[in-house]
Protein backbone atom coordinates (compact mmCIF):
# COMPACT_ATOMS: atom_id res chain seq x y z
CA UNK A 1 0.00 0.00 0.00
CA UNK A 2 2.47 2.47 0.93
CA UNK A 3 4.57 1.90 -2.29
CA UNK A 4 1.25 2.36 -4.25
CA UNK A 5 0.89 6.00 -2.55
CA UNK A 6 4.39 7.05 -3.28
CA UNK A 7 3.75 5.65 -7.05
CA UNK A 8 0.28 8.28 -6.95
CA UNK A 9 2.37 11.21 -5.27
CA UNK A 10 4.63 10.77 -7.97
CA UNK A 11 2.86 10.90 -10.46
CA UNK A 12 0.89 13.69 -9.36
CA UNK A 13 3.81 15.72 -8.98
CA UNK A 14 4.51 14.65 -12.42
CA UNK A 15 1.48 15.46 -14.34
CA UNK A 16 -0.90 17.07 -11.99
CA UNK A 17 -0.52 18.85 -9.59
CA UNK A 18 1.00 22.09 -10.38
CA UNK A 19 -1.58 21.95 -13.69
CA UNK A 20 -4.32 21.09 -12.05
CA UNK A 21 -3.33 24.26 -9.48
CA UNK A 22 -3.15 26.75 -12.52
CA UNK A 23 -6.44 25.43 -13.76
CA UNK A 24 -8.42 25.62 -10.56
CA UNK A 25 -7.18 29.92 -10.14
CA UNK A 26 -7.70 30.77 -13.78
CA UNK A 27 -4.19 31.29 -14.62
CA UNK A 28 -2.84 30.29 -18.43
CA UNK A 29 -2.94 27.02 -18.98
CA UNK A 30 -0.03 24.97 -20.68
CA UNK A 31 -0.63 22.79 -22.88
CA UNK A 32 2.02 20.43 -22.53
CA UNK A 33 -0.34 19.39 -19.64
CA UNK A 34 -3.29 17.71 -18.91
CA UNK A 35 -6.38 20.20 -18.26
CA UNK A 36 -8.75 18.07 -16.42
CA UNK A 37 -8.12 15.47 -13.90
CA UNK A 38 -9.72 13.19 -11.19
CA UNK A 39 -10.11 15.61 -8.35
CA UNK A 40 -8.99 12.50 -6.17
CA UNK A 41 -5.66 12.74 -7.27
CA UNK A 42 -5.12 16.21 -5.89
CA UNK A 43 -5.95 14.89 -1.71
CA UNK A 44 -2.45 13.65 -2.36
CA UNK A 45 -1.07 16.96 -4.09
CA UNK A 46 -2.79 18.66 -1.41
CA UNK A 47 -1.16 16.28 1.60
CA UNK A 48 2.42 16.49 0.19
CA UNK A 49 2.62 19.94 -0.33
CA UNK A 50 1.03 20.41 3.27
CA UNK A 51 3.90 17.78 4.54
CA UNK A 52 7.13 20.28 2.54
CA UNK A 53 5.64 23.28 4.13
CA UNK A 54 5.21 22.01 7.98
CA UNK A 55 8.53 19.79 7.08
CA UNK A 56 10.75 22.92 6.66
CA UNK A 57 9.31 26.07 7.30
CA UNK A 58 7.67 25.67 9.86
CA UNK A 59 9.21 23.13 11.80
CA UNK A 60 12.89 25.31 11.18
CA UNK A 61 11.61 28.04 12.37
CA UNK A 62 9.32 26.38 15.31
CA UNK A 63 12.80 24.68 16.29
CA UNK A 64 14.25 28.03 16.70
CA UNK A 65 11.34 30.16 18.01
CA UNK A 66 10.32 27.29 20.77
CA UNK A 67 14.11 27.46 22.23
CA UNK A 68 15.40 23.35 20.42
CA UNK A 69 17.96 24.92 18.56
CA UNK A 70 20.18 27.71 18.26
CA UNK A 71 22.55 28.53 15.08
CA UNK A 72 26.10 27.43 14.60
CA UNK A 73 29.40 29.96 14.91
CA UNK A 74 31.19 29.00 12.21
CA UNK A 75 27.92 29.23 9.90
CA UNK A 76 24.90 32.09 9.35
CA UNK A 77 21.80 30.38 7.59
CA UNK A 78 19.54 31.03 10.37
CA UNK A 79 21.01 33.76 12.68
CA UNK A 80 17.80 36.15 11.39
CA UNK A 81 15.58 33.49 12.21
CA UNK A 82 16.99 33.19 15.80
CA UNK A 83 17.17 36.78 16.14
CA UNK A 84 13.46 37.33 14.93
CA UNK A 85 15.36 39.89 12.48
CA UNK A 86 13.11 39.21 9.43
CA UNK A 87 10.63 41.13 6.67
CA UNK A 88 7.49 40.49 5.31
CA UNK A 89 9.10 39.69 2.30
CA UNK A 90 11.16 36.59 3.93
CA UNK A 91 10.30 33.08 2.35
CA UNK A 92 9.79 31.92 6.01
CA UNK A 93 6.56 33.71 5.84
CA UNK A 94 5.77 33.88 2.36
CA UNK A 95 6.52 30.37 0.82
CA UNK A 96 3.43 29.26 3.62
CA UNK A 97 1.39 31.12 2.82
CA UNK A 98 1.46 31.11 -0.67
CA UNK A 99 1.40 27.51 -0.83
CA UNK A 100 -1.40 26.84 2.21
CA UNK A 101 -3.68 29.99 0.96
CA UNK A 102 -2.73 29.68 -3.22
CA UNK A 103 -2.23 26.57 -3.82
CA UNK A 104 -3.56 23.73 -1.33
CA UNK A 105 -7.50 25.95 -0.63
CA UNK A 106 -8.28 26.16 -4.21
CA UNK A 107 -7.06 22.07 -4.33
CA UNK A 108 -9.15 21.37 -1.87
CA UNK A 109 -12.18 23.44 -2.74
CA UNK A 110 -11.99 21.96 -5.75
CA UNK A 111 -12.03 18.06 -4.59
CA UNK A 112 -14.98 19.29 -2.26
CA UNK A 113 -17.23 20.90 -5.07
CA UNK A 114 -16.44 17.75 -7.77
CA UNK A 115 -17.86 15.11 -4.98
CA UNK A 116 -19.90 17.19 -2.04
CA UNK A 117 -23.31 15.77 -4.49
CA UNK A 118 -21.97 12.73 -4.93
CA UNK A 119 -22.87 10.15 -2.43
CA UNK A 120 -20.37 7.65 -3.50
CA UNK A 121 -17.28 9.82 -2.59
CA UNK A 122 -18.51 11.19 0.84
CA UNK A 123 -15.53 10.10 2.27
CA UNK A 124 -13.34 11.82 -0.14
CA UNK A 125 -15.27 15.14 0.84
CA UNK A 126 -14.88 14.33 4.43
CA UNK A 127 -11.19 14.06 4.28
CA UNK A 128 -10.65 17.35 2.31
CA UNK A 129 -12.80 19.19 4.95
CA UNK A 130 -10.39 18.08 7.48
CA UNK A 131 -7.27 19.22 5.58
CA UNK A 132 -9.17 22.66 5.19
CA UNK A 133 -10.07 22.82 9.20
CA UNK A 134 -6.12 21.97 9.57
CA UNK A 135 -5.01 24.18 6.69
CA UNK A 136 -7.48 27.21 8.34
CA UNK A 137 -5.71 26.45 12.02
CA UNK A 138 -2.34 26.72 10.82
CA UNK A 139 -3.03 29.90 8.97
CA UNK A 140 -5.26 31.60 11.65
CA UNK A 141 -2.30 30.47 14.09
CA UNK A 142 0.77 31.75 12.16
CA UNK A 143 -1.38 34.95 10.64
CA UNK A 144 -3.84 36.02 12.07
CA UNK A 145 -6.64 37.43 10.30
CA UNK A 146 -7.31 34.84 7.14
CA UNK A 147 -9.19 36.25 3.64
CA UNK A 148 -11.73 33.29 3.31
CA UNK A 149 -15.16 33.36 3.75
CA UNK A 150 -15.75 35.99 0.68
CA UNK A 151 -12.82 34.89 -1.14
CA UNK A 152 -12.08 32.55 -4.12
CA UNK A 153 -11.01 29.55 -1.95
CA UNK A 154 -14.95 29.11 -1.00
CA UNK A 155 -17.66 27.68 -3.30
CA UNK A 156 -20.02 30.59 -2.99
CA UNK A 157 -17.15 32.76 -4.47
CA UNK A 158 -16.48 31.73 -8.42
CA UNK A 159 -12.81 32.14 -8.83
CA UNK A 160 -9.71 34.26 -8.20
CA UNK A 161 -10.21 36.52 -10.70
CA UNK A 162 -13.50 37.33 -9.40
CA UNK A 163 -12.43 37.97 -6.27
CA UNK A 164 -8.53 39.48 -6.70
CA UNK A 165 -8.87 41.55 -3.50
CA UNK A 166 -11.23 39.23 -1.09
CA UNK A 167 -12.02 40.93 2.49
CA UNK A 168 -9.62 39.30 5.54
CA UNK A 169 -11.86 37.40 7.78
CA UNK A 170 -11.07 38.78 11.44
CA UNK A 171 -8.80 36.05 14.05
CA UNK A 172 -11.97 35.78 15.97
CA UNK A 173 -13.89 35.05 12.95
CA UNK A 174 -11.49 32.51 11.21
CA UNK A 175 -11.49 30.70 14.61
CA UNK A 176 -15.16 30.42 15.25
CA UNK A 177 -15.27 29.27 11.27
CA UNK A 178 -12.77 26.46 12.19
CA UNK A 179 -14.86 25.38 14.76
CA UNK A 180 -18.07 25.60 12.59
CA UNK A 181 -16.65 23.57 10.01
CA UNK A 182 -15.28 20.67 12.85
CA UNK A 183 -18.30 20.48 14.24
CA UNK A 184 -19.46 20.14 10.66
CA UNK A 185 -17.58 17.40 10.05
CA UNK A 186 -18.51 15.87 13.28
CA UNK A 187 -21.98 15.80 12.30
CA UNK A 188 -21.21 13.73 9.39
CA UNK A 189 -22.95 10.35 8.75
CA UNK A 190 -20.79 7.52 9.92
CA UNK A 191 -22.29 4.93 7.92
CA UNK A 192 -22.94 6.72 5.20
CA UNK A 193 -18.79 8.01 4.65
CA UNK A 194 -18.06 3.87 4.69
CA UNK A 195 -20.59 2.89 2.27
CA UNK A 196 -18.76 5.28 0.06
CA UNK A 197 -15.38 4.12 1.14
CA UNK A 198 -16.38 0.64 0.41
CA UNK A 199 -17.55 2.09 -3.22
CA UNK A 200 -14.95 5.00 -3.60
CA UNK A 201 -12.13 3.85 -1.40
CA UNK A 202 -9.55 6.38 -0.59
CA UNK A 203 -6.89 4.29 1.10
CA UNK A 204 -4.75 4.78 -2.35
CA UNK A 205 -4.58 8.37 -2.35
CA UNK A 206 -4.46 9.03 1.95
CA UNK A 207 -0.98 9.78 2.79
CA UNK A 208 -1.72 10.49 6.40
CA UNK A 209 -4.09 7.59 7.47
CA UNK A 210 -4.63 5.68 4.23
CA UNK A 211 -7.86 6.42 3.95
CA UNK A 212 -8.94 5.38 7.40
CA UNK A 213 -11.92 7.00 8.31
CA UNK A 214 -12.10 6.28 12.09
CA UNK A 215 -8.19 7.72 12.27
CA UNK A 216 -9.51 11.06 10.40
CA UNK A 217 -12.43 11.30 12.83
CA UNK A 218 -9.73 11.04 15.56
CA UNK A 219 -7.70 13.56 14.32
CA UNK A 220 -10.63 15.88 13.62
CA UNK A 221 -11.85 15.57 17.11
CA UNK A 222 -8.16 16.07 18.47
CA UNK A 223 -7.84 19.72 16.26
CA UNK A 224 -11.11 20.27 17.56
CA UNK A 225 -10.27 20.03 21.40
CA UNK A 226 -7.06 21.99 20.67
CA UNK A 227 -9.10 25.00 18.93
CA UNK A 228 -11.57 24.43 22.02
CA UNK A 229 -8.52 25.02 24.47
CA UNK A 230 -8.20 28.39 23.06
CA UNK A 231 -10.40 29.98 24.93
CA UNK A 232 -11.09 27.28 27.97
CA UNK A 233 -13.95 29.83 29.92
CA UNK A 234 -16.20 30.41 26.92
CA UNK A 235 -16.19 25.92 25.63
CA UNK A 236 -15.93 24.28 29.35
CA UNK A 237 -19.49 22.31 28.62
CA UNK A 238 -17.88 21.41 24.68
CA UNK A 239 -14.69 20.47 26.06
CA UNK A 240 -16.30 18.52 28.75
CA UNK A 241 -18.71 16.55 26.40
CA UNK A 242 -15.74 16.03 23.67
CA UNK A 243 -13.58 14.08 26.53
CA UNK A 244 -16.13 12.05 27.80
CA UNK A 245 -16.78 10.74 24.08
CA UNK A 246 -12.68 9.88 24.39
CA UNK A 247 -12.39 9.74 20.67
CA UNK A 248 -8.90 11.36 19.61
CA UNK A 249 -6.02 10.19 18.14
CA UNK A 250 -5.34 6.57 18.30
CA UNK A 251 -2.06 6.78 15.54
CA UNK A 252 -0.22 9.50 14.73
CA UNK A 253 -0.77 11.69 11.50
CA UNK A 254 2.16 11.70 9.84
CA UNK A 255 3.47 12.13 6.46
CA UNK A 256 6.08 8.67 6.17
CA UNK A 257 6.86 7.99 2.41
CA UNK A 258 10.18 9.81 2.37
CA UNK A 259 13.13 7.71 0.80
CA UNK A 260 16.85 8.55 1.72
CA UNK A 261 17.00 9.66 -1.98
CA UNK A 262 17.98 13.42 -3.45
CA UNK A 263 14.51 14.87 -3.82
CA UNK A 264 12.74 12.46 -2.20
CA UNK A 265 13.83 13.38 1.66
CA UNK A 266 12.37 14.96 4.40
CA UNK A 267 11.85 18.49 3.64
CA UNK A 268 14.26 20.21 5.78
CA UNK A 269 16.92 17.05 6.14
CA UNK A 270 16.59 17.76 2.19
CA UNK A 271 17.46 21.32 2.58
CA UNK A 272 19.80 21.30 5.54
CA UNK A 273 21.59 18.60 5.03
CA UNK A 274 21.72 17.51 1.43
CA UNK A 275 21.40 21.32 -0.23
CA UNK A 276 23.40 23.35 1.56
CA UNK A 277 26.96 24.06 1.64
CA UNK A 278 27.47 23.20 5.13
CA UNK A 279 26.09 20.82 7.35
CA UNK A 280 26.67 22.58 10.78
CA UNK A 281 23.63 24.87 11.19
CA UNK A 282 21.80 23.83 13.86
CA UNK A 283 22.96 22.71 17.08
CA UNK A 284 21.80 22.19 20.47
CA UNK A 285 20.02 24.71 22.92
CA UNK A 286 21.17 24.45 26.45
CA UNK A 287 17.08 25.01 27.49
CA UNK A 288 15.95 21.50 26.32
CA UNK A 289 18.83 19.50 27.98
CA UNK A 290 18.52 21.24 31.29
CA UNK A 291 15.06 20.31 31.41
CA UNK A 292 15.39 16.77 30.10
CA UNK A 293 16.01 14.08 32.80
CA UNK A 294 19.45 13.38 32.41
CA UNK A 295 18.14 9.33 32.41
CA UNK A 296 16.06 10.66 29.74
CA UNK A 297 17.18 9.11 26.09
CA UNK A 298 14.75 10.75 23.70
CA UNK A 299 18.09 12.91 23.71
CA UNK A 300 20.07 11.07 21.49
CA UNK A 301 16.73 11.17 18.76
CA UNK A 302 17.45 14.85 19.12
CA UNK A 303 20.58 15.67 19.05
CA UNK A 304 23.83 14.12 17.44
CA UNK A 305 26.91 14.05 20.46
CA UNK A 306 29.97 16.37 19.85
CA UNK A 307 32.97 15.22 21.92
CA UNK A 308 31.16 12.23 23.32
CA UNK A 309 28.17 15.23 25.15
CA UNK A 310 25.13 16.66 24.44
CA UNK A 311 25.60 20.21 25.43
CA UNK A 312 23.52 23.16 23.90
CA UNK A 313 23.96 27.18 24.72
CA UNK A 314 21.41 29.72 25.43
CA UNK A 315 19.00 30.71 23.12
CA UNK A 316 19.40 34.13 21.14
CA UNK A 317 23.74 33.00 21.16
CA UNK A 318 25.93 31.27 18.23
CA UNK A 319 27.09 27.61 19.29
CA UNK A 320 30.60 26.45 18.27
CA UNK A 321 30.35 23.32 15.72
CA UNK A 322 33.59 21.41 17.62
CA UNK A 323 31.88 22.35 21.07
CA UNK A 324 28.09 21.99 20.89
CA UNK A 325 25.70 19.19 19.64
CA UNK A 326 23.66 19.35 16.29
CA UNK A 327 20.15 18.80 15.36
CA UNK A 328 19.71 15.19 14.88
CA UNK A 329 18.23 15.03 11.31
CA UNK A 330 17.33 11.56 9.13
CA UNK A 331 16.32 11.48 5.58
CA UNK A 332 13.38 9.64 5.85
CA UNK A 333 12.12 11.48 9.16
CA UNK A 334 8.26 11.38 9.03
CA UNK A 335 6.68 14.99 8.91
CA UNK A 336 3.93 15.21 11.61
CA UNK A 337 0.70 17.25 11.86
CA UNK A 338 -1.19 15.97 15.03
CA UNK A 339 0.18 12.82 17.19
CA UNK A 340 -0.93 10.36 19.36
CA UNK A 341 0.82 12.18 22.80
CA UNK A 342 -0.38 15.80 21.53
CA UNK A 343 -3.99 14.14 21.83
CA UNK A 344 -3.31 13.16 24.89
CA UNK A 345 -1.17 16.06 26.61
CA UNK A 346 -4.45 17.81 25.18
CA UNK A 347 -6.68 15.81 27.39
CA UNK A 348 -4.07 16.16 30.24
CA UNK A 349 -4.52 19.76 29.97
CA UNK A 350 -8.23 19.72 29.56
CA UNK A 351 -8.94 17.64 32.65
CA UNK A 352 -6.48 19.71 35.51
CA UNK A 353 -8.14 22.73 34.10
CA UNK A 354 -11.58 20.92 34.67
CA UNK A 355 -9.80 20.05 38.41
CA UNK A 356 -10.18 16.62 37.43
CA UNK A 357 -6.34 15.47 38.97
CA UNK A 358 -7.04 11.59 38.64
CA UNK A 359 -7.94 12.02 34.95
CA UNK A 360 -5.36 14.86 34.31
CA UNK A 361 -2.60 12.62 35.47
CA UNK A 362 -3.85 9.44 33.73
CA UNK A 363 -3.54 11.28 30.60
CA UNK A 364 -0.22 12.49 31.38
CA UNK A 365 1.48 9.30 31.59
CA UNK A 366 -0.21 8.11 28.71
CA UNK A 367 1.51 11.13 26.83
CA UNK A 368 4.53 10.76 28.03
CA UNK A 369 4.44 6.94 27.28
CA UNK A 370 3.31 7.73 23.76
CA UNK A 371 5.86 9.82 23.01
CA UNK A 372 9.03 7.36 24.19
CA UNK A 373 7.05 5.31 22.02
CA UNK A 374 7.13 7.31 18.85
CA UNK A 375 10.95 8.06 19.15
CA UNK A 376 11.17 3.57 20.04
CA UNK A 377 13.23 4.59 23.41
CA UNK A 378 12.39 2.72 26.51
CA UNK A 379 12.32 4.42 30.45
CA UNK A 380 9.28 6.32 30.37
CA UNK A 381 7.94 4.23 33.23
CA UNK A 382 10.40 4.86 35.14
CA UNK A 383 11.02 8.01 34.61
CA UNK A 384 6.99 8.71 35.45
CA UNK A 385 8.31 7.17 38.73
CA UNK A 386 10.61 9.57 38.84
CA UNK A 387 12.02 12.86 37.69
CA UNK A 388 8.87 13.21 35.32
CA UNK A 389 6.29 12.09 38.11
CA UNK A 390 2.71 14.10 38.10
CA UNK A 391 2.45 16.53 41.10
CA UNK A 392 -1.39 15.55 41.94
CA UNK A 393 -0.84 17.64 44.94
CA UNK A 394 0.07 20.95 43.18
CA UNK A 395 -2.45 23.51 42.18
CA UNK A 396 -4.09 23.55 38.81
CA UNK A 397 -1.83 25.91 37.25
CA UNK A 398 1.07 24.30 38.61
CA UNK A 399 -0.60 21.11 36.87
CA UNK A 400 -0.63 23.20 33.75
CA UNK A 401 2.50 24.28 33.77
CA UNK A 402 4.08 20.64 34.22
CA UNK A 403 2.20 19.07 31.46
CA UNK A 404 3.04 21.93 29.06
CA UNK A 405 5.86 21.54 29.57
CA UNK A 406 6.44 17.85 29.63
CA UNK A 407 4.81 17.98 26.48
CA UNK A 408 7.54 20.53 24.84
CA UNK A 409 10.41 18.31 25.89
CA UNK A 410 8.57 15.67 23.64
CA UNK A 411 8.01 18.09 21.02
CA UNK A 412 11.45 18.57 20.08
CA UNK A 413 11.34 16.14 16.88
CA UNK A 414 7.99 16.30 16.51
CA UNK A 415 5.94 19.05 15.82
CA UNK A 416 7.92 22.14 17.37
CA UNK A 417 5.67 24.83 15.64
CA UNK A 418 2.81 23.54 17.91
CA UNK A 419 5.13 24.30 21.09
CA UNK A 420 5.93 27.84 20.07
CA UNK A 421 2.11 28.30 19.81
CA UNK A 422 1.45 27.02 23.23
CA UNK A 423 4.25 29.07 24.60
CA UNK A 424 2.16 31.94 22.90
CA UNK A 425 -1.08 30.55 24.81
CA UNK A 426 -0.20 29.61 27.55
CA UNK A 427 3.21 30.96 28.67
CA UNK A 428 4.78 27.56 29.09
CA UNK A 429 7.42 26.80 29.86
CA UNK A 430 7.83 30.39 31.51
CA UNK A 431 10.76 32.20 29.56
CA UNK A 432 13.55 33.74 32.01
CA UNK A 433 12.39 30.43 34.41
CA UNK A 434 12.42 27.50 32.34
CA UNK A 435 14.36 28.43 29.24
CA UNK A 436 15.88 31.66 28.42
CA UNK A 437 14.46 34.88 28.34
CA UNK A 438 15.37 36.18 24.90
CA UNK A 439 13.95 39.10 22.65
CA UNK A 440 16.05 39.35 19.69
CA UNK A 441 16.27 42.64 17.23
CA UNK A 442 12.07 43.04 18.53
CA UNK A 443 12.74 43.55 22.14
CA UNK A 444 10.72 40.61 23.12
CA UNK A 445 9.67 37.05 21.24
CA UNK A 446 7.83 36.86 18.16
CA UNK A 447 4.35 35.11 18.08
CA UNK A 448 3.01 35.52 14.48
CA UNK A 449 4.23 35.12 11.06
CA UNK A 450 4.14 38.55 8.78
CA UNK A 451 1.93 38.60 6.26
CA UNK A 452 3.33 37.64 3.01
CA UNK A 453 4.09 41.04 1.25
CA UNK A 454 2.65 39.40 -1.82
CA UNK A 455 -0.92 39.88 -0.47
CA UNK A 456 -0.41 43.90 0.33
CA UNK A 457 1.17 44.39 -3.25
CA UNK A 458 -1.83 42.76 -5.42
CA UNK A 459 -4.76 43.22 -2.42
CA UNK A 460 -5.57 46.47 -1.56
CA UNK A 461 -7.93 44.96 1.35
CA UNK A 462 -4.92 43.25 2.93
CA UNK A 463 -3.73 44.37 6.44
CA UNK A 464 -0.57 45.97 6.95
CA UNK A 465 1.76 43.49 8.23
CA UNK A 466 1.67 43.71 12.27
CA UNK A 467 5.43 43.14 14.34
CA UNK A 468 5.87 39.71 14.84
CA UNK A 469 5.35 40.52 18.98
CA UNK A 470 2.48 41.86 18.09
CA UNK A 471 -0.18 39.01 20.24
CA UNK A 472 -3.07 37.34 19.31
CA UNK A 473 -6.51 37.35 20.49
CA UNK A 474 -5.86 34.10 22.13
CA UNK A 475 -2.22 34.60 23.61
CA UNK A 476 -1.25 34.59 27.35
Amino acid sequence: MKRYIIAIVTLVLASVSFSSCDKWLDINENPNYPTSVDARTLLPTVEMRLAEKVGYELNLVGSFWSQYVVQCSQTNQYYTVMTYNLPSSASWFTAPWSVFYAQNLPAIKEIVTTYEKEDTYKNFVFEAKALLAYHLYLLNSLYGDVCYSKSYCTPEYGTINANSAPEFDSEKDIYNTILALLEELRGMDQEALAAADEIHPSSGYDVFFRGDLDSWLQFVNTLYLKELMRDFDTNKAKITALLAEDNFLSEDAAFDIYEDAADKSNPLYESDRRQLNTTQNIRCCKDVVSLLSGSDGRVAKYYDKVAGEYLGTAYGTTASRYSYARLHLAAKDPVYISTVEEAEFLKAEAFARLGNTPAAKAAYEEAVAASFQRYGVNGAAALLEGDYAFDDSASVEEQVHQIIVQKWLGNVKGMPIESWFDINRTGYPVRGTDITKYGGDLGSPAVRFMYSYYSKNYNDNAPEPLEMDVKMWWHK
